[in-house]
This record gives C-alpha cells, structure tokens and sequence, in this order.
C-alpha cells in the first residue's frame, strides 16, 4: 500500500469534490450542465451536501490511491473515480447520466490508453479494453431500444466507460465490474420496490459506480498489467 498516493490521491479528490458538489447540484433534469457560480464554495449546494460529497470523491480517490502502484495511470484512474462519483450523485439527483461528463471519461482513458500502447508497444490491452467497451455499449443499446423507458443512453455510455477503462486491465475485470453494479442495482431496485410500493424507476448509476470501485479494490492486484 502506498500511503503516500493514498493520502494525495484522498486530499485533491475531497478538493476537487467541491467544485464537483457545485455542478453535480447544479445539473437539471434536462439541458446543457453548466459551471455554477461560486463553483469554489459548492455553488447552490449546501454545506453539508458539500462536504458529503468531497469526502465520498476523497475516498474513492483515496482507495485508487491504496491498491494501484505509483505511475501515470493512477492519475487517470483516481480521475475515473471522482468523475464517477459526480455521475452517481447526478443520477440520484435527477435521474440522468450526462454525456460530457460521460465522454469525459471515454476520452480520458482512451488518453492515457493510447499513450501508455504507444510507449511500450503492446497494443494488446487498448485493444482489449476497447473491445469491451463497444461490446458493453453494443449489448445495453439493443436493451435500451427493445424496452424503451427501462435503459437510458447515460447508463448505456456510463456502463461502456466502465468496462472500457477496466477492460485495460482484463477480461475479467471488465466482465467483473459490470456484472457487479448490475447485480448491485438489482438488489437496490428490488428493496426500493419493497420498501416504496410503485417506485419504478431506479438510478443505474450509483450502481455500476460502486461495481467498478470495488473491482478495482478488491481485484487490482489479480487482474493488473506491468504497463
């Protein structure tokens, strides 16, 4: 474990929590995101919405920090979390999973994807974790148009980020990490329905953020690549 990336990583994740607080509470139901004002203090958020947010990017940060080692793609994978983070609050907010923010996560791995195949000449794991992605995005599309209402684009784009940017790693890790926050969201579909009799509609979003978090806690060193 290296406390010291855990510690950096915890601290600029809470950091950038707050101006994440700000648009994560500042997105609607529809129309463009935009940066509030006085996005430093949180923007319209509260004070306590603040500070539960900068502390939930600070730990998803913190726990990249923990199990990967210290090279470049930490960067990009802590990135990964605190973004997720944003899109899960978004989603529970206001059941929506926006594009830029989703793309911001397609292009900030492929990024760092593309540079680490072109440094070490394996091209190998790009072309995996691109396969993965475009299967995911594939397979939840057919769903999402052959039970309108049910799937949303932003769950298709967020699902196929996740196993795109865990599809770096391996198969399995991929195939992991989406299979957990589908199953994650089964059980939070079905207590919801059971605790709120004609609560039809559940966030996907919140589910496949914790699937792909815990794939990389608890699978990191099983499915890692020396790259």
């Amino acid at each position: 474990m290296n406390s010291l990336a855990t510690a950096g990583l915890g601290i600029s994740g809470a950091i950038v929590g707050v101006p994440l607080a700000a648009v994560a509470y500042g997105v609607q139901a529809s129309g463009p995101v935009r940066i509030p004002e006085r996005w430093w203090l949180g923007g319209a958020a509260r004070p306590s919405v603040v500070i539960a947010t900068a502390v939930c990017a600070g730990v998803a940060a913190a726990i990249v920090g923990a199990v990967m080692p210290p090279t470049v793609g930490l960067v990009f994978y802590a990135l990964f979390a605190v973004i997720g983070v944003g899109l899960a609050i978004i989603d529970l907010r206001c059941r929506r999973l926006p594009h830029c923010l989703t793309g911001a996560l397609w292009t900030s791995s492929g990024l760092y994807f593309a540079v680490a195949a072109l440094s070490n000449g394996e091209i190998g794991p790009l072309g995996r974790a691109a396969a993965a992605g475009i299967a995911t995005v594939t397979g939840m599309l057919v769903i999402a148009l052959s039970l309108p209402g049910q799937l949303g684009l932003g769950d298709v784009a967020f699902a196929g980020a996740i196993t795109f940017n865990l599809g770096w790693l391996s198969w399995s890790a991929a195939g992991l990490g989406l299979f957990t926050g589908l199953i994650l969201h089964s059980v939070f579909a079905a207590t919801l329905k059971h605790w709120r009799a004609g609560y039809a509609l559940t966030p996907m979003g919140p589910a496949l953020m914790v699937g792909w978090l815990l794939t990389v806690a608890l699978g990191w060193h099983a499915f890692v690549l020396t790259v």
